[in-house]
């Protein structure tokens, strides 16, 4: 069913003045008939087709923002009729690529039919201005194409109508992409496009039918330059120049495949012999290893000088990729055979290799090395044993006894290691709560525009907001209003709130008590969601997250109701926590003031309050008779809670069970006997007992606000988020930003949830993922709550599951001990070490690479001790890496 167009009162007084071609428009467009309208259009003359166009832009904008399914035929007729009665050229470009034309694909035949009657270099001035729009504006390419044709102009060579281009030959299918391209009277400036264009590649990957050497763009580009159609010179010379530009990985893949077809002939190669140095130089992976290859045929063919292959060398020996790094050193040992007098240019280039991280990397090169020492005399000796001291501690001997020259210096003081850690986090200070409306609608625009998971930037936000509609509701309405209307989403907050799973937050929250200061949501509909949240009713979150979203409908309520003048819970920090004298202060201002405490920011005000040492325990049960003396229950409440001192630790059961395919190490918490007599609603469901499997399931927005629920128990929420890192380990789940160094933060001891967390981390999928892991065992380390044969367990634990990369755990490691832990690092490996060696089906070069981290940190921080396992693999003999590192880690543990 086709909806007609909306019109208002300017519609109809622009309409009240039009001449019957003017309606006859009007009423095409009205009734979805777009063709009727592209045939009413050159009937009229230079004044109707002004009038006409006055009252389409009327009934534009009397229907911009409505995207009903049933409006596409009316608005088609819209663009049509629209593009049509435009006079210039850049506002008939605005109309026709306009947005809401967008989705609804006007007919591009319509458009040229009502265009055809132009003067072909307005059409050829239109045409160039709808293909300098951005690629995402879609712009129909047919459109442009026939608009080129119309116009006889030179197509535009701009990235949108490349790409249209490209993707045109793919659509039709009509016949063979090389016969196409033969047949295209813009080839040769559309294919010198393409070179400067990005992004090509992901539209270039497309196959065609047709023969071999026909059916994929290198080919056909490839087959046409030898026919003689494209200019050989410029498609290498361009292809070359592409290279050197790099960028995204899809179109240099691209690009090299082009260049493979081209198959660059040697004195194509010598004419670009600096390109291809500075791409085995600089340039990503494949692409420095097909210069890489080019430069080693050159090399052994004496097109490529000595001095130059040096240079190139150490280029190349600097770059981190093993592979490149070990071809070079090969590259190195031919032309070195071939040429032995080589040998005093190209040795220096060697020892770059020397301060590689993989030490196989620096024996190959060492080796190297020692195979032409004879061509080198005494002085040039002394500079390789010079640059020999970047060498590992254990291969600095043999590399002594290869040059014959001591390494290092005889007189330097004996090496005393340091260990380097991050400084022990401080919680940074709540500050000052927020002064006026407008500074609390600058903090909510932080949280909606960035989905910050700050906790100090939502705890100011949400205590801003009850303090200022305490204050004035309607001033904090109107500096809010601004900030939401900028987000095409807000409208559909009110609807949303209605639904029965509205308890799953869009944001973290704020976006329920914003909605309620705004006036958008009934008081009744908020007491009711309110009720909800606080009985756990179904389909409302459980655990930290229940507590979360009882005092976010609570603040949403209260707001709308009776605002209160400020928050309990409110943190004075950004650990969460909160001062006891600090929280009876607040307590006490609320009876001074008469105002009725809430239940659920109570219930988190209690959780939050930080016990400290024995030191504070004086000043806070100094506080505890402060706030019996108020002669409240609330009042008593907090007397009781604090002179119980601090919460006990749950106790906790380790299991292994088969999670999202997978298996997985989960761990099930016990009951908390206290949170269930002392607390009501939410707070007290914390106490229950916690399967992790089932926990998982809470929709939780930010898990740094989740470790704020309860600051002294990190591992109450990290068990019962282990099962999301369970999948960020052994899936694509992604880790959500700063949660693992949050939790590595918290002001409390790091429990054997919080441990395993970290594994999970090390062994992340993501790089980013890993990182975050890393810090957080670093924060640990740094607090002295890092439990390094706890954390050895679970290592080792991890890795015999199923999908977990044990290399990853190691890679991991590594990053941390070349921050300066290294002692750290080995004090975990020491404790998986035993456990990884004796796994089964972890991959050789898994275990080649916990044994040189490890090797590394001994080598580095003066470990000492035995290994069984080591020793025994040590002694093995044999020169596989596993057993050449088995044996570097033993020797340096017994020197």
């Amino acid at each position: 069913m086709t909806r007609r167009l909306l019109t208002d009162a300017a519609v109809d007084a622009a309409l009240a003045e039009a001449a019957p071609p003017v309606l006859d428009v009007y009423e095409a467009v009205r009734q979805g008939d777009a063709t009727l309208a592209a045939q009413c259009v050159p009937k009229l003359d230079a004044a109707q087709r002004r009038v006409c166009l006055d009252v389409l832009k009327k009934l534009r904008a009397a229907n911009r923002g409505e995207w009903w399914w049933e409006l596409r035929e009316p608005l088609r007729a819209l663009a049509v009729a629209g593009t049509g009665c435009q006079t210039g050229a850049a506002a008939a470009a605005a109309w026709c690529s306009a947005r809401e034309f967008g989705w609804v694909e006007p007919s591009r035949a319509l458009l040229l039919e009502v265009l055809a009657d132009r003067a072909p270099e307005w059409l050829a001035d239109l045409v160039h201005r709808l293909a300098t729009r951005p690629p995402a504006a879609n712009v129909s390419y047919d459109l442009m194409a026939g608009l080129v044709r119309l116009a006889g102009c030179p197509a535009p060579t701009t990235e949108a109508y490349v790409h249209g281009w490209i993707f045109s030959h793919f659509r039709s299918r009509r016949t063979s992409l090389v016969e196409a391209l033969r047949a295209d009277p813009d080839l040769t400036p559309l294919v010198q496009a393409v070179f400067v264009t990005p992004d090509v590649g992901s539209y270039s990957q497309f196959t065609f039918p047709g023969e071999e050497g026909e059916n994929t763009w290198h080919e056909a580009l490839a087959l046409l330059t030898r026919e003689g159609l494209l200019d050989r010179a410029m498609m290498v010379d361009s292809c070359v120049a592409r290279l050197l530009r790099g960028g995204r990985q899809v179109d240099e893949r691209w690009f090299l495949h082009l260049l493979d077809a081209l198959a660059p002939t040697r004195e194509e190669q010598l004419a670009h012999l600096a390109d291809w140095c500075a791409l085995a130089s600089d340039a990503s992976s494949p692409v420095a290893a097909r210069a890489q290859a080019m430069l080693g045929a050159l090399a052994q063919d004496g097109g490529l000088g000595d001095a130059r292959l040096a240079d190139v060398t150490r280029a190349v020996l600097f770059r981190t990729e093993k592979k490149l790094v070990r071809t070079q050193l090969v590259l190195l040992g031919k032309v070195l055979k071939a040429r032995p007098e080589a040998a005093p240019v190209l040795l220096p280039a060697v020892t770059e290799a020397f301060g590689h991280s993989d030490t196989d990397v620096q024996e190959r090169a060492l080796k190297l090395i020692g195979r032409h020492t004879r061509s080198l005399d005494r002085l040039q000796l002394a500079e390789l044993a010079t640059a020999a001291d970047l060498l590992s501690p254990g291969l600095r001997a043999p590399a002594a006894e290869i040059l014959g020259q001591p390494v290092g210096d005889a007189d330097e003081a004996p090496y005393a290691y340091e260990e380097f850690l991050p400084p022990a986090p401080e919680p940074v200070p709540f500050g000052a709560p927020v002064a006026s409306a407008a500074e609390v609608a600058e903090e909510v625009s932080v949280l909606l525009a960035s989905s910050s998971h700050d906790l100090l930037v939502f705890e100011r936000a949400l205590d801003g907001l009850m303090r200022q509609a305490h204050r004035d509701r309607d001033a904090l309405a109107e500096a809010l209003r601004p900030v939401v209307e900028a987000y095409a989403w807000w409208q559909y907050v009110p609807s949303w709130v209605e639904q029965p799973n509205s308890s799953h937050f869009l944001s973290s929250g704020i976006e329920i008590v914003v909605a309620a200061a705004l006036g958008q949501l009934p008081t009744g509909l908020l007491h009711h969601k309110d009720q909800e949240a606080w009985s756990g009713a179904a389909g409302h979150r459980t655990g930290p997250a229940g507590v979360h979203g009882a005092r976010c409908w609570e603040a949403a309520h209260r707001i709308r109701s009776t605002p209160l003048p400020f928050l309990l819970a409110t943190p004075t920090d950004s650990s969460g926590a909160i001062a006891p004298d600090v929280l009876v202060e607040r307590l006490e201002e609320y009876t001074r003031l008469g105002a009725r405490v809430g239940e659920a920011d109570f219930c988190q005000a209690l959780l939050r309050v930080r016990f400290g040492d024995s030191a504070e325990e004086a000043e806070r049960l100094s506080s505890a008779a402060r706030a019996e003396a108020l002669g409240t229950s609330f009042g008593a409440c907090l007397a009781g809670h604090l002179r119980s001192g601090r919460l006990p630790a749950p106790s906790t059961h380790r299991r292994r069970q088969e999670l999202y395919r997978a298996d997985s190490v989960l761990i099930d918490l016990g009951e908390l006997p206290r949170l269930r007599e002392q607390f009501h609603g939410p707070a007290a469901d914390l106490g229950l007992p916690v399967t992790s499997a089932r926990a998982h399931h809470d929709p939780v927005t930010h898990y740094p606000h989740l470790l704020a629920v309860l600051p002294a128990q990190p591992d109450v929420v990290a068990a019962r988020l282990l099962p999301f890192m369970c999948g960020v380990a052994c899936h694509d789940f992604s880790a959500q930003a700063g949660y693992l160094p949050a939790l590595a933060e918290a002001p409390a001891p790091a429990g054997e949830a919080v441990h395993l967390s970290v594994a999970y981390g090390l062994a992340a999928r993501r790089p980013q993922d890993r990182l975050e892991a890393v810090d957080a065992l670093l924060v640990l380390a740094a607090r002295g709550a890092l439990a390094p044969e706890r954390l050895g367990g679970d290592i080792t634990e991890l890795c015999g599951l199923d999908l977990i990369r044990p290399g990853r755990i190691a890679a991991a490691l590594r990053s941390a001990a070349e921050t300066g832990a290294c002692a750290t690092v080995w004090a975990v490996l020491r404790a998986a070490l035993p456990g990884v060696l004796g796994a089964e089906g972890i991959a050789p070069k898994a275990l080649g690479d916990f044994l040189e981290v490890g090797a590394e940190c001994v080598e580095r921080c003066g470990a000492r001790g035995e290994i069984p396992e080591v020793t025994a693999l040590a002694g093995q003999g044999g020169r596989t890496r596993v057993q050449r590192q088995a044996r570097r880690l033993y020797e340096a543990l017994a020197s």
